[in-house]
C-alpha cells in the first residue's frame, strides 16, 4: 500500500473516531390496537387512564429531545404516513384521519405510532417521522413441516412449551400491570429479551434434518428483516450528534440489541434513564 494512501485511511479513520456518536433510544413497544386480538385481555389505549399516563410518557420522552423519530410502517409508504401525520396535525383528535380511514381501521388512529409517535413529533416540532419497517414472507409452514418430516417430536414440544410460557408470561403482565410505563419497561427488559432471541437459535435453528436447513432458513428470515430495517435507520441519519428514538414491536427491538452494540456510530441510551 503507498505511504499517501496508508496516511489517508489513517486520517479518515481518526476523523471519523473523532466525530459525536448519534445516541439511540430504543423503545421496544405492544402493538397498542391489537393487544386485545392478540393477548386476549382488556387494553383501552384511549381510556382517560391510558391517556393521562400517555402524556406523562412523552413528557419525558420530550426531555431526552428526540432530533428524528422512528416508527415501525413500512418504508415504501412513507407518503402515507407523511400524510396520516398531516391529517393529525390538522385536527390532533384524530377525526380526520378516522373519516379518511373508517373507524374500524384503528392501526391508523390507535397504534403505537399516531398515539406516542404523532403526539412527540408534534410537541416537539417536527415536520415528519421516519418510516422503516421492511416486510417480509417468512417461511413458518415450511418450518413446521420440516420438524414434522424429519420427527422431530421432542423439539416441536420444546419449542411449544418455551413460547406458550413466553406467551403467558406477556399475558399475564397485562393482567396483572395497569400503569403503561410499567408494560414498556417490561417489554424492554433484558429478561424477556433474551427469552425470545435464545429460542430461535436454541430451538428453530436446529429444525429439519441434516439435509434439511428449513430452520436455519426461518432465523435467518427473522434475522434478515431485523437488519433490513435497521439497514433503512442507518441510512436516514445524515449526520453526527443526533437523537434518534425508534419506536417498534419488542420482538424487533430485542433483534437490534446486537446490531446497535456492534454499531460504532451510535451509542445506545437505556429506555430507564428516560422513563423515570
Amino acid at each position: 500500500m503507498k505511504f499517501r494512501t496508508l496516511v489517508s485511511l489513517l486520517l479518515l479513520s481518526t476523523f471519523t473516531f473523532g466525530q459525536e456518536k448519534n445516541k439511540i433510544l430504543t423503545l421496544g413497544t405492544f402493538h397498542f390496537h391489537l393487544v386485545k386480538s392478540q393477548f386476549g385481555v382488556d387494553f383501552d389505549i384511549n381510556s382517560k387512564d391510558k391517556q393521562t399516563e400517555l402524556n406523562e410518557l412523552i413528557k419525558q420522552i420530550e426531555a431526552y429531545k428526540p432530533t428524528k423519530i422512528f416508527v415501525e410502517w413500512e418504508n415504501s409508504k412513507q407518503t402515507e404516513l407523511n400524510e396520516l401525520y398531516s391529517l393529525f396535525l390538522r385536527d390532533t383528535s384524530f377525526e380526520l384521519i378516522k373519516q379518511k380511514y373508517g373507524k374500524n381501521e384503528t392501526m391508523y388512529f390507535d397504534s403505537e405510532v399516531q398515539q406516542l409517535g404523532f403526539r412527540l413529533a408534534r410537541n416537539l416540532g417536527h415536520k415528519k417521522l421516519y418510516a422503516f419497517d421492511h416486510i417480509i414472507n417468512e417461511p413458518n409452514d415450511t418450518v413446521i413441516a420440516a420438524i414434522q418430516k424429519a420427527n422431530q417430536n421432542d423439539l416441536m414440544n420444546d419449542i411449544q412449551k418455551e413460547f406458550g410460557e413466553y406467551a403467558q408470561t406477556i399475558i399475564t403482565k397485562f393482567q396483572q400491570e395497569n400503569s403503561l410505563k410499567e408494560l414498556l419497561l417490561f417489554f424492554n427488559s433484558k429478561d424477556l429479551e433474551d427469552k425470545l432471541n435464545s429460542g430461535y437459535i436454541s430451538l428453530f435453528n436446529k429444525a429439519g434434518s441434516s439435509e434439511d436447513f428449513s430452520g436455519a432458513y426461518f432465523v435467518s428470515e427473522r434475522f434478515r428483516r431485523n437488519l433490513y430495517m435497521y439497514s433503512l435507520i442507518q441510512k436516514q441519519i445524515e449526520k453526527t450528534g443526533e437523537r434518534i428514538l425508534v419506536i417498534v414491536g419488542g420482538q424487533h427491538s430485542a433483534g437490534f440489541r446486537d446490531f446497535i452494540r456492534d454499531d460504532k456510530n451510535v451509542e445506545k441510551v437505556e429506555l430507564e434513564t428516560v422513563l423515570k
